[in-house]
């Protein structure tokens, strides 16, 4: 999606067109034998992208269309409207990570780096630099949980349906589980550290506490 920004002065720099891609809610009709076969149809016909051929709306230009057919939700059948059939969210769980390191990282620092997962309902996190591993946001058994790759139980489950909190709470499970030393890497999951380090730098900083022996 493109849009131009608002005129400028003729001394200032030109516009610069800028592509978007915009999470949303589309409503698609099947006609079809069940339920299953709609969704059937769903995800043959949106394979692949949908070309719009610059579908003009005010100033903005739609260019494409890429549906998540997994994410679909019931609406209506036969033109009866479904009760409570909107969406949880209007956004995908990739889009929860994203600004999940977008917060980690601050102002100033890039070394989270956010990547969709199959049809963007999986979502990762990663920092290389400190080499934390990969956790993974997903639904599992409906519910919301962020795993280490390291770990066979979830860090965290979350509830709510706001982009801004979840991504926040998700960045606030990612730094609880991580040893609090900021040049390590580890998750404290396997319990065997303690004040927030992991078992590698909880020892190191009781040895460093504990003082040499005198010399008898």
């Amino acid at each position: 999606m493109t849009t131009d920004a608002q005129p400028t002065p003729t001394d200032q720099a030109p516009d610069t067109e800028y592509a978007l891609l915009v999470p949303g809610l589309i409503t698609v009709y099947v006609n079809a034998p069940t339920e299953a076969a709609a969704r059937e149809a769903l995800a043959l016909e949106t394979a692949d992208t949908i070309e719009l051929h610059d579908l003009t709306v005010g100033r903005l230009t739609i260019t494409a269309l890429d549906l998540v057919p997994a994410a679909a939700k019931l609406d209506k059948v036969d033109g009866t409207l479904i009760d409570d059939s909107l969406p949880d969210a209007d956004f995908h769980i990739s889009d929860i990570t994203r600004v999940a390191a977008r917060i980690l990282n601050g102002p100033t620092f890039l070394d989270w780096t956010s990547t969709p997962g199959p049809r963007a309902v999986t979502g990762y996190l990663q920092n290389k630099t400190r080499d934390t591993g990969i956790y993974t946001l997903s639904v599992v058994e409906g519910t919301l949980q962020l795993q280490h790759e390291r770990w066979a139980t979830p860090c965290a489950e979350f509830d709510g349906d706001e982009l801004p909190s979840l991504a926040e709470a998700v960045a606030t499970a990612v730094l609880d589980d991580l040893c609090r030393n900021e040049n390590c890497g580890e998750s404290t999951a396997d319990g065997e550290g303690y004040d927030s380090e992991c078992g590698s730098c909880a020892d190191r900083t009781a040895r460093a506490d504990t003082p040499e022996p005198e010399d008898a």
